[in-house]
């Protein structure tokens, strides 16, 4: 009898053969199909969610995860269900080349983003938002103001013939509170809540809360191992100190799967109150429930009432995890600590108070870190029980 002969190879091939296959096609699924992407989107996206999130070729996001980078103040880029957004534009200590930002507007650019969020519109928040979406057709949300501003800032840099979309979040001189609104801006895949709120003030000390001040204390290696450079050369500016400067927006987004994940995000907390038939604290009790709370830490009263205001807004909101923004601006050369520490004593202060994890964010170690918040929205852990005091998460679009 004849005696086969069979290669490694062949062996090999039989072997893993049905192993590749699916895993080659589990991993196509992860990305939207789509043409080659230039070289710099491709890169930028990999700089902000992460080699393994993005497909070398087409620059598409993983489909399946909701990442969060945070590139400065209460700038976060975004990439929900593969969509990339921007949450506010501004770049701290802006230059050129990567400074102690690792980032430029360039690369802001590069990463194309399909719709830029304005929280306000001081420049430290909106500086760079109508430039973008001019150069690139993102879609700019937030109030008429602030499409204004956009607009404006886009044709100072670029001529009277740039143009900016915007979508209209609320009405133009509306009420803080007056409005609650839903947004499909990103339908099928997230449902958006938004309303006015008010901007952060001074306030006279509140008799009723324990002092809790925050005492910052610059890092004095900071400025050798980040020498300032010199600021950037492009002429990108905002006029955010206008009409639209303290104009405020908070916004709650929801994943369209399963009532599950949850994020709120607004990058001021404002001490007043409107006058109304509903407080600022009641309409953030009436959303659904929140998962992960990135917001302000920082009031312009800090020196008064510390961080009473966002402790009263963790309050009404409720998330599972609250996430600091805006403490390197106010308080930059990695003083954010001292930030944490004043957010702990005030939960101490009140322990009937909501209290969320607090992750925190520390600048500028956490510059475009991915992996801190990089969130697989249908795991169990984000479903949310009927809850009698808070109307569903799910998106209610029909038919």
């Amino acid at each position: 009898m004849k005696r086969a002969v069979i290669s490694l190879a062949a062996v090999l091939s039989v072997l893993f053969l049905p192993l590749c296959v699916p895993a080659q096609t589990l991993l196509d699924s992860l990305f939207d199909p789509g043409p080659p992407a230039p070289p710099s989107r491709v890169a930028a996206r990999q700089h902000y969610f992460g080699v393994e999130n993005v497909d070398p070729v087409t620059g598409n996001v993983r489909k399946d995860r909701v990442i969060f980078s945070w590139f400065s103040n209460t700038s976060l880029a975004v990439a929900l269900k593969g969509r990339v957004v921007l949450l506010d534009a501004f770049i701290n200590n802006r230059q050129d080349t990567p400074g102690r930002t690792p980032t430029t507007l360039n690369e802001l650019v590069a990463l194309k983003p399909e719709a830029i969020f304005i929280g306000h519109g001081h420049f430290d928040h909106a500086e760079l938002a109508g430039y973008i979406a001019a150069v690139t057709g993102a879609t700019i949300v937030g109030a008429p103001e602030h499409c204004d501003m956009a607009r404006g800032d886009a044709q100072a840099v670029l001529g009277p013939t740039a143009t900016v979309n915007c979508v209209e979040a609320v009405s133009r001189s509306s009420a803080p509170g007056a409005e609650v609104n839903a947004l499909e801006v990103l339908k099928p895949d997230a449902c958006i809540t938004v309303f006015k709120h008010v901007h952060s003030g001074v306030a006279a000390p509140d008799p009723t809360n324990p002092p809790n001040p925050v005492e910052p204390i610059p890092d004095p290696r900071d400025p050798v191992l980040f020498p300032p450079g010199p600021g950037p050369s492009d002429g990108v500016s905002s006029s955010g100190d206008g009409a639209a400067g303290a104009l405020s927006l908070f916004y709650q987004f929801r994943v369209n799967h399963d009532n599950s994940f949850t994020f709120v995000w607004h990058d001021t907390v404002g001490l007043k109150e409107q006058a109304g038939p509903l407080s600022l604290y009641d309409i953030m009790r009436a959303l659904p429930l929140t998962d992960i709370h990135f917001g302000s830490i920082v009031s312009l009263g800090f020196a008064t009432n510390g961080v009473r205001d966002i402790a009263l807004y963790i309050n009404a909101v409720e998330p599972k995890i609250f996430a600091p923004l805006h403490h390197d601006v106010v308080s930059p050369q990695s003083s954010s600590p001292f930030w944490k520490l004043a957010v702990e004593r005030e939960f101490a202060n009140h322990p009937d108070f909501h209290r969320p994890q607090l992750p925190w964010l520390y600048d500028h170690y956490d510059y475009l870190r991915p992996e801190l918040f990089t969130i697989d929205y249908k795991a169990p852990h984000w479903r949310k029980d009927a809850d009698p005091l808070r109307p569903s998460g799910q998106c209610n679009w029909g038919v």
